[in-house]
């Protein structure tokens, strides 16, 4: 597979990939050398190397920009009391 090939590959399915690698006895630059990668492409796939595997997407959760609910003495227009419509004065 070529190192185009790879990148083109979902972050799951490419991380599956090189863990593939790692379970035949290759180490993380061994398994980087095979499809000609380098770490800025990993962490443009958000492909991680955590605790001797490969992850995709860690931390995906913090990548949304999507109310989740959660959000401490968040409204609909703003965080607490402030009113974003009014700029800095509504703080």
């Amino acid at each position: 597979m070529t190192r185009d090939e790879f990148l083109a590959l979902d972050a799951a399915e490419a991380a599956e990939k090189l863990n593939a690698l790692l379970a035949d006895g290759k180490d993380k630059a061994g398994a980087m050398a095979e499809f000609g990668i380098a770490q800025a492409d990993l962490m443009k796939a958000q492909i991680f190397f955590v605790k001797d595997k490969f992850i995709a997407r860690a931390w995906g959760g913090y990548t949304s920009t999507k109310r989740t609910g959660n959000e401490a003495g968040d409204t609909g227009i703003g965080v607490g009391n402030s009113d974003p419509s009014k700029g800095y004065q509504g703080v």
